[in-house]
């Protein structure tokens, strides 16, 4: 423990794998698709597990917005990534539904090699405390897998009556209390107040886990910080300069020189990522094309993304060229390298690229803007 600063209870088996394996920064990722953007490109999905290796990120989250769980195709890109990050990556696993199907999904995540699961599910807005309480602890008790809760403002994982900012911090300290309920991943646009909230209530038990990079140095001073992730953590570093890991790996440990230093290094990748991404997520999509940009100039396999069934379309951001450039220089001014591969590669995916495909094989260019 360093002095002047909270540990966390690791008195569970449970949170005992999170302490030795939710360290530094883990990755989500979204299918790659061939040009008819309805068959999963098996290489393209394995291009960017791999960069996630190399980049050092200790967990992998494949989004299933793409591939719902009643799709077979959620079977199929889950077990490709299985594959891929097996014995060098942590499979996590998402839930987002209702408690039957949550459970019944639990379940398959386990058989296919989940070693985490990141509770996720949407409730009625005007929920009581107890029966948020008891239908997130239904889903819980149904596996013996550690457990991420997760804070958020999207509808449906915001209760304003439940309280500050639509945190339910009494639900989350009851459900904290469970053996497998061992982490928190705090959404990027979450205030600053709401974040030290909720670790000042939960970081005796759990390992909080802030997207926004900016709030980290100082949490770190105050409460044990030791990962962020299942986001774009492409966004911040790439693999030959782990900027991000390096944050994280120094607040852990109380170097909080070190880590200011690095924090000031990142400080315009951290800026430019929020712009891209709070206010997307805040109305409950990602910035999809611009996420998959991120990966691809760092090393990723890139390749655009068809709308997902049950999106906002209309709150979804096109990717444009002064965003291209913004987030290039964002790289630049922190003084990391980026992919010199032409734009084009980018709008196919590098593994359609090496198999001669190009954007005029596709039948459209969604939520881009050449």
């Amino acid at each position: 423990m360093v002095e002047g600063r909270r540990s966390v209870d690791t008195s569970t088996p449970q949170r005992k794998w999170t302490a030795s394996s939710l360290v530094g920064l883990s990755h989500l990722i979204f299918p790659s698709f061939k040009p008819d953007f309805k068959t999963l490109d098996e290489e393209g999905i394995r291009n960017d597990v791999r960069n996630g290796i190399a980049q050092g990120f200790s967990g992998v989250l494949p989004m299933i917005n793409w591939t719902v769980p009643d799709d077979p195709r959620w079977e199929q890109y889950h077990r490709i990534v299985a594959d891929e990050a097996k014995g060098r990556q942590s499979l996590h696993g998402i839930v987002a539904s209702n408690a039957e199907n949550d459970i019944a999904l639990i379940t398959r995540l386990e058989k296919l090699g989940a070693e985490l699961i990141l509770m996720a599910s949407l409730h009625p807005n005007d929920i009581s405390a107890k029966d948020l309480g008891d239908q997130m602890e239904r889903r819980i008790r149904s596996t013996e897998l550690p457990v991420m809760l997760y804070a958020a403002l999207s509808s449906g994982r915001q209760f304003k009556h439940l309280g500050p900012s639509g945190q339910p911090l009494d639900v989350f300290d009851r459900l904290a209390d469970l053996p497998n309920v061992t982490a928190m991943k705090i959404s990027h646009p979450i205030s600053l107040t709401s974040t030290l909230q909720l670790c000042d209530r939960l970081g005796d038990r759990l390992f909080m886990g802030p997207v926004n990079l900016d709030f980290v140095p100082l949490l770190a001073r105050h409460y044990h910080i030791q990962w962020s992730g299942q986001w774009n953590a492409e966004g911040v570093q790439t693999a030959e300069d782990q900027v991000g890991n390096a944050l994280l790996a120094a607040c852990a440990s109380g170097d909080y020189r070190k880590a200011d230093a690095v924090s000031m290094r990142m400080q315009p990748l951290v800026e430019q990522f929020y712009q891209v991404q709070a206010g997307a997520i805040a109305s409950g999509v990602h910035p999809y094309q611009h996420n998959r940009y991120y990966a691809w100039l760092t090393g990723g396999n890139g390749g655009l993304v068809p709308a997902p069934a049950g999106a906002g379309h209309a709150s979804v951001p096109t990717l444009t060229a002064k965003d291209r450039a913004a987030m290039r220089a964002a790289f630049a001014a922190a003084g990391l390298r980026t992919t010199e591969a032409p734009e084009e590669q980018f709008v196919v995916g590098r593994a359609a690229w090496e198999r001669g495909v190009r954007p005029s094989d596709l039948p459209a260019t969604p939520f881009y803007e050449a």
